[in-house]
């Protein structure tokens, strides 16, 4: 890593604000997206830059920025997306932590507002705001990036609601309208480098299980949806989403207090007017993971796996059995008719079909057909669903 000329470098006491920049081949971006924070009203910042071994020439717009808040970053390996983020986060001094992509804007009130809410509430672990999603020329997008228009423009939740608004209709929040305390990242962990797909999905689930979050109800952000962002819709990112997705279900429930629990999905338990035994929310989870995960492949892959790790504890065992009517062997039934190895069985066939029709000459018989429709559709849902960037 080659840090730029140190004559731009921050002294002195920390900024309250640091503002991060992960920059991969955004030549053409970069300096609109620079100018949107150097135009913010609130001035207490000092702003981080990371350039990825971009092949393009955005090292050479970065460098040819001069303002002595900025501290940018040539790396000599490619980090990756999350990798370049974790840097930034390390590097960063503030109080406060603060994203923009390389290709999105702020509008010139989002830090002012953010910072205010922060600095009144101190319980709050982050803040986030409404965003435009917008093409090249800045104007709001139409056509097909048009369905994600109003994915970002959600209400204020408490911790329960956000997990089940999760759990149930995937991610609502805009990465680059973040303002988070840098002690959630040092308490709670930096972002997953082995998620490539969702791992501010990942980040906000830990979050809102251990702080409370505050939207601010107002588009300040730019969200550039030109098509090519990292959710664009192609079979490989549409595979690794529901990859990614198994692993995340399968830690949703980890570490979060059975009162936040409760709170976010009481309603939607199978045994209600009981006490909340250790055994009971178990089983709680679990048929939420086997029927209500948005995504619901994934849960039902996530399920099996956590299910048969609980078989082990007796009590659980007694409780599935006796309270909730769902022994063993029904659970052996499941795992022949669903999860990982039932999809891995489908393709399989599906394939075999296609490539024996193709090989004779006939037509793909009606259940290959079907199954094809299945997992197109499939894909479909988790890609409506997940309203990732």
């Amino acid at each position: 890593m080659l840090p730029d000329d140190e004559s731009k470098s921050v002294v002195g006491r920390a900024p309250l604000v640091s503002v991060v920049i992960p920059s991969y081949n955004h030549a053409k971006y970069i300096r609109k997206a620079v100018d949107s924070i150097l135009q913010q009203g609130f001035a207490d910042f000092e702003l981080l830059i990371s350039d990825d071994m971009s092949t393009d020439n955005s090292w050479d717009v970065i460098s040819g920025i001069n303002d002595s808040r900025i501290r940018s970053f040539k790396q000599e390996k490619n980090l990756g997306p999350v990798g370049n983020l974790v840097f930034l986060i390390e590097q960063a001094r503030g109080k406060y932590i603060a994203l923009l992509n390389s290709d999105d804007t702020w509008y010139p009130t989002k830090l002012d507002k953010q910072v205010a809410i922060l600095e009144a509430q101190p319980e709050l672990g982050a803040c986030f705001t409404w965003a435009d999603l917008v093409d090249e020329q800045g104007r709001e997008t139409t056509g097909p990036e048009a369905i994600w228009n109003d994915v970002f423009r959600q209400p204020n939740r408490s911790q329960g609601e956000w997990l089940r608004h999760f759990f149930f209709k995937g991610n609502c929040i805009c990465h680059p309208s973040m303002l988070v305390r840098k002690e959630v990242y040092l308490e709670l962990g930096f972002y997953n480098p082995g998620l490539k797909q969702l791992p501010d999905f990942d980040m906000w689930i830990r979050l809102v299980k251990n702080f409370p979050i505050h939207v601010i109800q107002e588009n300040l952000v730019g969200h550039l949806r030109d098509g090519n962002n990292t959710s664009v819709v192609s079979p490989e990112n549409s595979a690794r989403n529901l990859t990614e997705l198994v692993e995340i279900f399968g830690s949703f429930f980890e570490n979060l207090s059975d009162e936040v629990f409760v709170e976010g999905f009481g309603n939607d338990f199978r045994l209600k007017g009981v006490p909340a035994t250790p055994a009971r929310l178990k089983c709680e989870k679990l048929f939420l993971l086997l029927d209500s995960a948005f995504a619901h492949a994934s849960g039902r892959a996530a399920a099996i796996s956590s299910c048969i790790k609980n078989f082990s504890d007796p009590e659980f065992e007694r409780v599935l059995r006796d309270e909730y009517m769902f022994n063993v062997f029904e659970f052996y039934r499941l795992t022949g008719q669903s999860g990982l190895g039932h999809y891995l069985m489908v393709a399989h066939n599906s394939q075999s079909m296609a490539i024996s029709s193709s090989q004779t000459g006939s037509r793909v018989p009606a259940m290959g057909c079907r199954i094809a429709r299945y997992l197109k559709g499939l894909a479909r849902r988790l890609l409506r669903a997940l309203r990732l960037r």
